[in-house]
């Protein structure tokens, strides 16, 4: 019972997490074993130093949370789920990126990040 509703809570937490800050976002879905996933959560932490308050990063174990690995047909990791300030998803990408690319991912869509190195 307890496992459900931490797992709702992380759910609301991924579909509504750019809402709240107001802020465009990306969520990585992954193994704790994969390589690239690894390689992806330095990518992201990278983010989080060079773009404080202007994106929002996440990163959600599919071990942990193995009903949204169905509910978002996840097949490979790991799976990049980039939203806008809004909350409404922009983009999807399967595997490893670069830090230019995530950024290119989202002015592609419209938005720019400012800030950074």
């Amino acid at each position: 019972m307890k496992s459900k509703i931490l797992s709702a809570i992380l759910l609301v937490m991924l579909l509504c997490s750019s809402a709240f800050a107001a802020l465009p976002s990306v969520t990585m879905l992954s193994t704790k074993t994969c390589p690239a996933c690894a390689q992806m959560a330095r990518v992201l932490n990278q983010l989080d130093k060079d773009y404080g308050g202007k994106i929002s990063t996440s990163h959600i174990y599919l071990e942990d949370e193995p009903e949204l690995a169905e509910e978002y047909h996840v097949r490979y990791v790991p799976m990049l789920i980039f939203r806008d300030s809004e909350g409404n998803e922009i983009a999807r990408e399967i595997g490893y990126m670069p830090k230019a690319e995530v950024l290119k991912t989202f002015s592609g869509k419209g938005i720019k990040i400012e800030g950074g190195e």
